[in-house]
């Protein structure tokens, strides 16, 4: 008889029973072992604080209410006793969406594998390393969780829309679109920010100065944001921005010559004596999407967008029950048993599954993800196509 049980151990419990949930989740909750990879949409906004209610089919649709800022009118001259032109007192801004459903890649354990593991317990009573491979392949399906959320995140704050076409090998879609208004989608100014005679921070300062005065002369703060490669090499190359650190460098009496590049640590530096430009965030974000026919890298934030809106929370991430938990409790088969636990700060589901195929028994673990982000400020969000101008 074998000195150790292998259903003692760690890795047994999280497949075994639905009692062993709670093993699971807390196993799961545990940060040293899990880490956020892709980590820049949470950057960017707040998870809800309650999930949107789903449907009897699954379905659960979200609805965001936002305040337009803007410039009030000068009131009208009028006769004695004269009515006043009536208008819509509301500010308020709606639009609505449907939360998506996503799956990561599943992982497989055959019986021969599982048999291995049993043995190697069995003879040193010991799962230490069986544990820290599952964790690297657990860790692999929340990166997965938190590159899509970023993917999606960036493609929303720098398109207003989600659209699904072409990544994945499931459903192909557009998902949603927020309802920024078209006079928010604005052209670099004068000339293109690449054009070598581009006054870029003169250009940035009129179209910021234009964006607060729709907004009702709006003075709170705003920030700038920007892909990292046209930071470095459209904003930093620019003639007007090598000038002012030019500037900076000489009122502050360090040596230099117009040939020494400007770097990201200068211009932070500099920046500060900068009135009328906003502080500039750089966006550093891109996914590995795998199709059917290819494998590529993704960009939800693609070069040549610029974006100006209210410093702050963007985005509310909007998620619901994901329905998988609750037809295998209500309606599961009885054949399959199936142990449940949160990932991702509650995003993810985890369902590590027991069940037969042909004369042996197989153990799943799929991670799943019902889950997208809102634009919570979209009357307020400006969309710069620095490529086109004026």
């Amino acid at each position: 008889m074998a000195k150790y049980n292998f259903e003692d151990s760690r890795y047994a419990k999280f497949f075994a029973s639905p009692e062993n949930n709670r093993f699971l989740q807390s196993f799961l909750d545990n940060s040293a072992l899990f880490y956020t990879n892709y980590g820049w949409y949470k950057t960017q906004g707040r998870k809800a604080a309650a999930e949107t209610p789903s449907q009897a089919d699954g379905t659960a649709v979200f609805s965001v209410k936002a305040h337009k800022l803007k410039s009030p009118h000068l009131m009208d001259l009028r006769a004695p006793l004269g009515d006043s032109n009536q208008t819509d007192g509301s500010k308020d801004k709606f639009y609505t969406a449907s939360i998506p459903d996503f799956i990561a890649e599943g992982i497989v354990e055959t019986a021969s594998e599982r048999n291995y593991k049993v043995q190697m317990f069995e003879q040193f009573g010991n799962d230490a390393d069986i544990v820290a491979t599952y964790v690297d392949k657990l860790q692999d399906k929340f990166n997965a969780v938190d590159a899509t959320m970023n993917f999606m995140t960036a493609q929303l704050m720098s398109t207003a829309k989600i659209d699904y076409t072409g990544i994945g090998r499931g459903i192909q879609l557009p998902l949603h679109k927020a309802e920024v208004p078209t006079s928010n989608f604005l052209k670099a100014g004068v000339k293109t920010w690449a054009d070598a005679d581009c006054k870029l921070l003169t250009q940035m300062r009129v179209l910021e100065d234009k964006v607060r005065h729709e907004m009702g002369d709006y003075a709170g703060p705003m920030v700038w944001q920007m892909t990292r490669n046209d930071f470095y090499n459209i904003f930093l190359k620019n003639k007007e921005v090598r000038e002012f650190v030019s500037n900076y460098r000489k009122l502050n009496f360090l040596a230099s010559t117009q040939e020494i590049p400007v770097v990201a640590s200068e211009w932070n530096k500099a920046v500060v004596d900068l009135e009328g430009v906003s502080p500039i965030e750089l966006v550093v974000e891109q996914e590995s999407n795998k199709t059917h026919s290819k494998e590529e890298v993704v960009k939800g934030w693609k070069d040549g967008t610029a974006v100006l809106r209210p410093a702050g929370d963007a985005v509310e991430f909007e998620h619901k029950a994901i329905l998988d938990e609750q037809m295998i409790k209500q309606f599961g088969a009885s054949t399959i048993t199936s142990v449940f636990g949160r990932g991702n700060d509650g995003l993810s589901l985890v369902i590590n599954s027991t069940m037969d195929n042909g004369h042996f028994k197989e153990w799943h673990t799929d991670v799943m993800m019902s889950a997208c982000p809102a634009l919570i400020e979209f009357p307020n969000h400006y969309i710069i196509d620095i490529n086109t101008a004026d």
